[in-house]
C-alpha cells in the first residue's frame, strides 16, 4: 500500500455521518424541552408569589386602616385605600382591585376586597354592608374584610382574612 492512497483514504473520512448529526440534534432538542418545562414551572412560582403578596399587602392595610383611620372598622372598598394620602400608614399603592371575582387572566397584583359584617344583612348583599351612621346598624357595620385572589399555581381563588368575617357576602 503506498502512502498516496493512505493520505486519500483519511481525506475521505472528513465529516459527520448523519446519525452522528440526528443525535446530536436529539440530544440538543430533550435540554430544550427540559428547559422549557423548568422555565413554566419557575414563572408559575413566580407568578403565585407576586399575587400572594400583594394580598397580604391588601391584608396589612386593611388591618391598619381599622387601626389608624378612626373610623374603628374595615375599608368598605379598595378606594379608601388607594385614595388614601400617602403620609398615611395605609396607603395603598400598586395594586388594583377589583369588584368582580378574580380569575385566571387577572394580574399579578390584582385582588378583590369584600367587606363582612358581623351579622347578616338583610338582603345578604355588599351594598347592605353598611359604613357607619343611623341608617347602619352596629350589627352591620364593617367588621373585617376578605382578601381573595387568583392562585396560578392552584388554579383557584385563595382567600385571606382580617378582622371579624362572620358574613362576607359575595355579591
Amino acid at each position: 500500500m503506498s502512502l498516496k492512497s493512505i493520505k486519500s483514504k483519511t481525506q475521505a473520512q472528513k465529516g459527520f455521518t448523519i446519525v452522528e448529526l440526528l443525535i446530536v440534534v436529539v440530544v440538543i432538542a430533550i435540554l430544550a424541552a427540559i428547559t422549557i418545562v423548568s422555565y413554566n414551572g419557575i414563572t408559575s412560582r413566580a407568578n403565585t408569589s407576586a399575587v400572594k403578596s400583594a394580598a397580604v399587602t391588601v391584608e396589612k392595610k386593611a388591618e391598619l386602616y381599622n387601626t389608624d383611620s378612626g373610623n374603628n372598622r374595615y375599608p368598605a372598598t379598595g378606594a379608601e385605600l388607594t385614595a388614601a394620602a400617602s403620609s398615611t400608614s395605609y396607603y395603598l399603592s400598586g395594586t388594583t382591585i377589583i369588584t368582580t371575582e378574580p380569575v385566571s387572566t387577572t394580574g399579578n397584583s390584582t385582588v378583590r376586597l369584600i367587606k363582612c359584617s358581623v351579622a347578616a344583612a338583610t338582603t345578604n348583599t355588599q351594598a347592605n354592608i353598611l359604613t357607619s351612621g343611623a341608617s347602619a346598624p352596629a350589627s352591620q357595620n364593617i367588621s373585617g374584610v376578605q382578601i381573595r385572589y387568583w392562585d396560578p399555581s392552584t388554579s383557584s381563588v385563595q382567600t385571606l382574612e382580617a378582622g371579624t368575617t362572620t358574613n362576607c357576602p359575595l355579591t
